[in-house]
């Protein structure tokens, strides 16, 4: 997925996921629902609940999954991305 915007929300019913490339230093917040987050090469599961937040450290691909929808994922590119 090609996001070329400072920030922007995703509406993921339960069940459906999206992929991210690049996404280091992107700030995932869930505004609603629960989202599960998976990064390749990484033995992390994050999950966020309304109002949390996860900072991507790394520029594997992620995988994202709401666990309960509908949720709304906050997206908000990191600094230094074109």
């Amino acid at each position: 997925m090609l996001i070329d915007t400072a920030q922007t929300r995703l509406l993921l019913q339960r069940g459906q996921t999206c992929s991210l490339n690049r996404a280091a230093a992107a700030r995932l917040c869930s505004a609603s629902g629960t989202l599960w987050i998976t990064m390749d090469h990484d033995v992390r599961d994050i999950v966020l609940e309304p109002g949390q937040c996860f900072t991507v450290d790394r520029d594997e691909q992620l995988t994202i999954s709401a666990l309960s929808g509908p949720a709304v994922l906050h997206l908000h590119r990191g600094e230094g991305r074109a």
